[in-house]
Parts: C-alpha cells; structure tokens; sequence
C-alpha cells in the first residue's frame, strides 16, 4: 500500500485537475445526496472527500451548516478559497467530534489504505442516529464488461498501464456491504448501476474511427443492458445510505491513528 508520501503525491495537483474529468472515472450523483438532504431537517453536512466544494455549496443553499474534508492539507486550502466555506484535513475535522447528521463518503473508500483504521474514523464524525451516504466504484464486481476484460487479457497479453495507482482498493458488491455491516451500519438504501467509465461514454468521429474505443463503448452498451436486468447483482458503482443505531454505535471501536 502507499505511504504517506505517496498518497500526498496521488492524490496532489494533478489529480485534482483530472477529478471533474470522464477521463478520471468521476462519476459521483450530487443529485442523490441532494434529493436525501431535501428530505431531512437541516443540520450538519460533511462531505469527506468534498473535491472542488460544490456539494458543499448546493447543501449550504439549502440550508445546512457544512463541512468539507480533505485528505491532504493543500486540497484542503484550495477547496475553503474557491467555495469560502470551511474545509479540513482529518485530523482537524476529528477533533471537531461527532457533529455530523449526514456524513457523505463520495468515491472515498477505494483510496483508502487502512479501511480498519480510516472508516470507523470516518463514522466518528456521525451523530447517534445520524445518516451515512456512501457511492464509489465496485471494480471487482460482476458485469458483462469486466468479464471481457478479463478474457482479452487471457489471450493477449496487454500493454501495461502506466498511471498512478488512483484506486488502491477493488470491491465487490459482498464485499462492499459486508464492510459496513461490520463497523455497525443498518442500510436504508442500497443500489448497484452500471457506469460507462472506463468505457468512453459517446463516440465522436474521430473516437469511432478506433477500433478499440469502439469495441469497449460497444461492450460497455450490452453489459449495462445486461446489468440493468439483474440489478441486485451486477454493476460497476454502489448508492449506500444506513444508520449506525446505538447499540451499534457503544460497541464501535473507534481506533486512534496510534493504535
């Protein structure tokens, strides 16, 4: 897994600079989290991992009081100045205890290096009762796409990829579920789709003129197809929203980063 060093430079200048692109593979639904915050009192909302700000500025027009949170101390910075809402690292949003009433983990958990460790932590933000939204990617899990992948790469071996290892970890849809299962959650909504990513989403003349962007957008269109008719089992991204209850919550250990 990558050290500190590491991450810093992942996830540093150049990845954000990529995050709003379909090249990055951003493909979060603000219009979810919005519809859930619409639905509820307003209170506090964290957006972990809130990127460029602007869920924070949608759920501050509509009323809630909001934190953003950054992995690295310079996102951190840039995020507060370009919105002129507070922004901070971990630890500093730590410190603030259990203020939230919806916490939201936007294609948060798959840069994660110690789910043991950061995703109680996480849950450490969250008020008795309060409400967790969870998407990301299930790059492990079942579809008609991935299959093919996997086939391809069995009889022709593949150029290697040379990029930065954005994603450290690869879930499934048990696995996904079976990790907040474990730190005490009780879903109220959970849901599988199909995203084009990494798959081009369109074909412009000049992309339909290559046979392998055709091949994978034209694969990407039947395994979606395909996922849509077998939607509690197939699928490349997750929509979770549960409640840590409170007998849940006094039998969470929340582990400091020294331990």
């Amino acid at each position: 897994m990558p050290d500190a060093a590491d991450l810093e430079s992942m996830y540093g200048a150049s990845y954000r600079a990529d995050s709003g692109s379909e090249q990055a593979g951003d493909e979060k639904d603000p219009g979810w989290v919005l519809a859930w915050l619409d639905r509820l009192t307003p209170g506090t909302f964290i957006d972990y991992g809130c990127g460029d700000g602007r869920l924070l500025v949608e759920a501050k027009r509509r009323g809630w009081k909001v934190l953003g949170v950054e992995l690295v101390a310079e996102a951190a910075e840039e995020a507060a100045r370009r919105t002129g809402l507070p922004v901070a690292t971990v630890e500093q949003a730590l410190g603030e205890g259990r203020v939230a009433d919806v916490l939201h983990l936007g294609d948060v958990l798959e840069h994660l290096t110690d789910l043991e460790l950061e995703l109680p932590r996480s849950l450490s933000l969250l008020k008795p009762g309060g409400i967790l939204l969870a998407q990301g990617p299930l790059e492990a899990n079942g579809n008609l796409f991935l299959w093919t992948l996997r086939l391809a790469r069995w009889l022709k071996t593949a150029k290697p990829v040379e990029m930065p290892p954005y994603h450290v970890t690869l879930a499934t849809r048990e696995g996904q579920w079976a990790l907040f299962r474990r730190f005490g959650l009780t879903p109220v909504e959970q849901e599988l789709s199909e995203v084009f990513w990494p798959a081009p989403s369109r074909l412009s003349f000049r992309e339909s003129m290559k046979p392998r962007a055709v091949a994978l957008y034209s694969v990407r269109l039947v395994s979606r197809a395909l996922s849509r008719m077998n939607s509690r089992r197939w699928g490349n991204r997750y929509r979770y929203a549960g409640r840590i209850s409170n007998e849940s919550e006094r039998q969470l250990r929340i582990p400091t980063a020294h331990q």
